[in-house]
């Protein structure tokens, strides 16, 4: 997620300009006062040099918490960049594994495959012998039997 350098011109234009209507609307207010004959003193000049000190000391303060801001959303785009790499990073040993994993898979399909084959032509050869003595087996004692009852 890249922070858009828009945006953050945006969000600190923003700021500004509310800190700066801020101060101009105490400024006005200020100098709006209701006026009447006998409260209104003449504005002299120390008031209007308070005044512009005033100002003076908010657009100093909305410098320093621009340039505050300024810092913490350039902090906070590195953090997504590192964040956004790592992620990057993390994927692709993911796919990694996946690829070891599928080839682990494959590997242990064609040994079994092996093995099976193998046992089944063991177990065929077996069965194969031990069809051939038992019928030898059987013939013998019925060649024996024949011989004793009929001999």
């Amino acid at each position: 997620m890249d922070v858009d350098p828009i945006l953050i011109s945006t969000v600190v234009g923003a700021v500004l300009s509310g800190l700066g209507s801020g101060a101009l609307e105490k400024v006005q207010s200020k100098l709006r006062r209701p006026s009447t004959v006998e409260e209104a003193p003449a504005p002299s000049t120390s008031t209007v040099e308070e005044r512009a000190d005033e100002l003076a000391d908010l657009l100093k303060r909305s410098t320093t918490l621009l340039a505050e801001l300024s810092a913490e959303m350039e902090a906070r785009t590195a953090t997504v960049r590192e964040l956004q790499a790592e992620a990057k990073h993390a994927e692709s040993i993911a796919s990694i594994h996946k690829e070891a994993q599928a080839a682990v898979e494959k590997m242990l399909d064609a040994r079994l495959a092996a093995r099976l084959e193998e046992s089944g032509r063991k177990s065929f050869k077996q069965g194969m012998w031990l069809n051939i003595v038992s019928g030898a087996f059987f013939f013998i004692a019925g060649v024996v039997v024949t011989l004793l009852l009929g001999g």
